[in-house]
């Protein structure tokens, strides 16, 4: 299905798209409260009643930004390592490796995370259920290289996966502001500190488990 806003005629998934990246940009400049319809239906080409035909109110838009920039990065990571057997370790740099080549979608989610501390905000619930998603799937990871290895055995892996969250999140903070840290060097570092052969000893962990010392 094809539509026609402001004489210019795209299909409705296209639209859509364009509205959720026009909107990101404008939700990591000026945030949730500080953007409205107005601004994104300008940004786009639209009325602001063509843009209501999308996201039928502000919270809707917000939400579908966030929503749809976690499938593309989940999405991205799984088919990088698709066939494959990443450690934690390995995750992580990917992740950072790729939020590098996206400063505006860290900087959209370092603003709306800090603006959704409000009970009120529309994303407080989303962001209380990402953290606890996120720190599930990084202890559940950590598990994986504790039973092959990579990690000690006495490290706690839910504990280890918010410590992790924390350094990223830091990481990401210090880097958005000038001049930036070189984030992903610090957290690779960070990283082989903590990842651990059988013997314990400290070293890295490669891509499929491979241990490298040094």
């Amino acid at each position: 299905m094809a539509e026609r806003i402001e004489g210019l005629r795209l299909p409705r998934t296209q639209r859509r798209q364009q509205i959720l990246a026009e909107a990101a940009q404008a939700f990591a400049e000026t945030g949730f409260h500080g953007t409205s319809l107005a601004d994104v239906a300008t940004r786009v080409g639209v009325s602001q009643p063509g843009l209501l035909h999308h996201y039928p109110n502000k919270q809707a838009l917000i939400l579908a930004v966030l929503e749809e920039r976690d499938e593309v990065q989940t999405h991205y990571l799984d088919e990088l390592f698709r066939g494959q057997d990443p450690s934690v370790v390995d995750w992580l740099t990917a992740l950072c490796a790729r939020n590098v080549e996206q400063p505006e979608l860290v900087r959209l989610y370092t603003v709306t995370a800090a603006e959704s501390l409000d009970p009120a905000h529309p994303a407080h619930e989303y962001f209380q259920n990402r953290y606890q998603r996120i720190r599930g799937v990084i202890a559940r990871r950590i598990v994986l290289d504790q039973e092959k290895g990579r990690f000690a055995p006495t490290v706690d892996p839910e504990g280890l996966a918010s410590e992790l969250i924390a350094l990223m999140d830091g990481l990401q903070l210090q880097w958005l502001m000038q001049p930036p840290v070189d984030m992903c060097r610090l957290l690779e570092a960070s990283l082989q500190r903590l990842a651990a052969g059988p013997d314990g000893a400290v070293g890295a962990v490669r891509q499929g488990g491979a241990r490298r010392d040094g």
